[in-house]
């Protein structure tokens, strides 16, 4: 990948310098000169020069395309370790928050089925103590029968409550 980046920086360099009928060519924050020891890179600000006749002045670092390929592509890795570094981060705490999640769903899942299991218990335990209740009547009440059918008819109506109740709760809805 290195390579090719160099290869790609120092195509496109070569293609400005040697397209190019100027004396300087400027990019982005370089200069692109071609003078007679060969192609050159003002790593500054080029000043041109008011006289044609006189090349201008570089006011940075002048350094020859081999160099500034090199420079570039060592830059450029360096900027390219530094994102693979920074993915690698943004991955590592996505799998802690992914195993948090899943923690999470799991104690939720847990909780819920204690609740429900809870709730199924607090129902039989009712259903056993209304049953216990009514059985533990004095036999004068259920001497009548008519009286003796509304309070079964009551015993009935509130065990079907407490089942209502307590049965909806072990169906959670979705």
């Amino acid at each position: 990948m290195k390579t090719l980046l160099c290869v790609a920086v120092s195509w496109l360099v070569f293609l400005v310098i040697g397209v190019s009928g100027v004396q300087s060519q400027g990019t982005e924050n370089y200069t692109f000169l071609r003078g007679p020891s060969g192609a050159q890179v003002c790593l500054g600000r080029w000043i041109p020069s008011k006289d044609p006749a006189l090349p201008g002045i570089c006011d940075g670092q002048l350094v020859d395309v081999a160099q500034f390929t090199a420079i570039s592509a060592s830059l450029t890795a360096s900027r390219l370790d530094q994102m693979l570094t920074s993915l690698a981060s943004i991955d590592q705490k996505l799998e802690i928050n992914n195993a948090q999640i899943r923690q999470l769903i799991e104690t939720v899942t847990n909780t819920q089925a204690s609740i429900d299991q809870q709730a199924t218990q607090i129902g039989e335990l009712l259903h056993e103590r209304i049953a216990d209740i009514f059985q533990a009547l004095p036999e004068e009440i259920l001497a009548s029968d008519l009286f003796k059918q509304e309070i079964a008819k009551l015993r009935e109506d509130i065990l079907k409550e407490v089942e209502k109740v307590y049965s909806a709760r072990q169906k959670p809805s979705k």
